[in-house]
């Protein structure tokens, strides 16, 4: 082998090896490319995780918070109802005195055990219908008594309230969630 031949064997081992170490070069900087291609894949889906559980994190607390808020404010409202029908009720308790009242009171009368009562409360109107039934017993008057009687012994150690005020509010939680249900039934 000459040396124009020597030289043209090197250069074409030369141009090969070259070629082999670009197509290398270029694999290995495709490879790279890839990986860091789903490296920056993998980060940002990572990324769109992380902003995905913060929003459902951040979402459930403004959530939980606006149903604590909305309870509240329907709770509130609940009590502000409650008091008005409360209001309301107590305050007609008076027209219960319409009509045939002198029956009702005599009912309420008959109610009481048998006892000799030495003070009973009524309303002003009723001190003549309390005489009748009572009357050795001292008769006080109380408006605050709609209808009905509060009576006792002389010491107080026996007592007994068979007033309307008496007979709602022992009823009232009872009507209550009745009341309610009926007025928002009704405003819908």
């Amino acid at each position: 082998m000459g040396r124009s031949e020597l030289i043209e064997a090197l250069r074409r081992e030369g141009e090969e090896k070259r070629r082999s170490i670009r197509r290398q070069a270029e694999e290995e900087a495709d490879r790279i490319r890839r990986n860091a291609a789903e490296e920056i894949e993998r980060l940002r889906q990572e990324l769109r995780d992380l902003q995905a559980a913060a929003v459902r994190e951040r979402c459930d607390a403004l959530l939980s918070e606006a149903r604590r808020k909305a309870r509240m404010l329907l709770l509130a409202a609940h009590e502000e109802l409650s008091e008005r029908l409360r209001r309301e009720a107590f305050g007609s308790l008076d027209r219960l005195r319409e009509g045939s009242y002198a029956d009702v009171f005599r009912g309420l009368v008959a109610e009481l055990p048998a006892y000799r009562w030495q003070v009973v409360t009524v309303n002003p109107e009723d001190e003549e219908m309390a005489k009748g039934y009572f009357p050795e017993a001292e008769i006080i008057s109380d408006s605050g008594i709609s209808g009905g009687l509060d009576v006792a012994e002389k010491g107080g150690a026996v007592r007994i309230v068979n007033t309307f005020e008496k007979r709602l509010e022992n009823l009232w939680e009872d009507f209550l969630p009745e009341l309610i249900r009926d007025v928002c039934e009704k405003t819908g």
